[in-house]
């Protein structure tokens, strides 16, 4: 299932197992943005801290830092280490059995072996989340949750997969799309985002995406965030359109196919632009 781009059975996106391993998920990609908020150059709406995919090594990075370093995260055995020059290197650090504190000491000693200045090292966000965990208090356990972590990986990979097919579903505006289009994961939210459009002059911003799930809506949701100055709300759980919100276990329960996914996603998508135009 972790390579293929296929649907996890609905019934484990229900159980508190799944909730719980993704409250897991998200704590190890806080440690990863840690890594990248004290080593790269803080950017509007915290850019610097998006995780962008990596398709040959199936997973996701942070942007190159200090030239030629960059961290990584294996959702499926939740598992951070260190990049040279795109190459994946030994000693990784896996959230089994594991408190935060052991996470803090094994970054210092890799930045001790890599030279890098470890007084750069901070755990501090730009951010705050209630499923934030810290200190010596609680383990984590990834394997307690390998069922739910596969099945978390392959909702994200199959995402990746209708992600990259929305360039050609919106060739209509294809020439007013923000270059490159990227699809990330950003760690404050836990979403994953593909910008189909963005307006240096309006700075209107459209976001196709798809939540792990938040305080608001437990289970995983495909959204449309319009950013722009008519629709900002101050609750980030309340950034997306509202009609644009569609559960996956009701995607995966009423066999949803692909292409009427991205359709609805993209013809939704198309009004906004073409409103905002007018």
């Amino acid at each position: 299932m972790s390579q293929s781009a296929i649907w996890p059975d609905a019934k484990i996106l229900k159980t508190k197992q799944f909730r719980d391993a993704c409250v897991e998920a998200h704590n190890a990609i806080f440690w990863v943005a840690r890594g990248a908020n004290s080593f790269l150059e803080a950017m509007p709406q915290n850019q610097h801290l998006s995780l962008l995919w990596v398709g040959d090594s199936q997973d996701f990075r942070t942007r190159y830092f200090e030239k030629h370093f960059q961290i990584g995260l294996n959702i499926r055995e939740l598992e951070v280490y260190f990049c040279e020059n795109g190459v994946k290197v030994p000693h990784s650090f896996c959230f089994d059995d594991r408190t935060p504190a052991f996470a803090e000491a094994w970054y210092l000693v890799e930045l001790l072996h890599r030279d890098l200045d470890q007084s750069k090292f901070s755990t501090s966000l730009p951010f705050d989340s209630p499923f934030m965990l810290m200190g010596d208090t609680q383990d984590h356990n990834a394997s307690l949750y390998h069922h739910e972590l596969e099945a978390l990986h392959a909702c994200l990979l199959k995402s990746v997969r209708l992600f990259q097919r929305i360039p050609s579903l919106l060739t209509p505006i294809k020439s007013l799309l923000h270059q490159p289009n990227k699809i990330a994961l950003e760690p404050e939210t836990f979403t994953l985002e593909y910008t189909a459009f963005s307006s240096v002059m309006t700075g209107q911003k459209i976001i196709i995406g798809f939540s792990a799930g938040d305080h608001l809506r437990p289970k995983p949701f495909y959204f449309i965030k319009d950013i722009n100055q008519n629709f900002r709300p101050k609750n980030r759980g309340l950034d997306y359109r509202p009609e644009s919100i569609q559960s996956l276990e009701k995607i995966i329960e009423n066999n949803v196919s692909d292409d009427e996914l991205l359709n609805q996603l993209c013809k939704l998508t198309m009004a906004l632009v073409k409103s905002a135009q007018v």
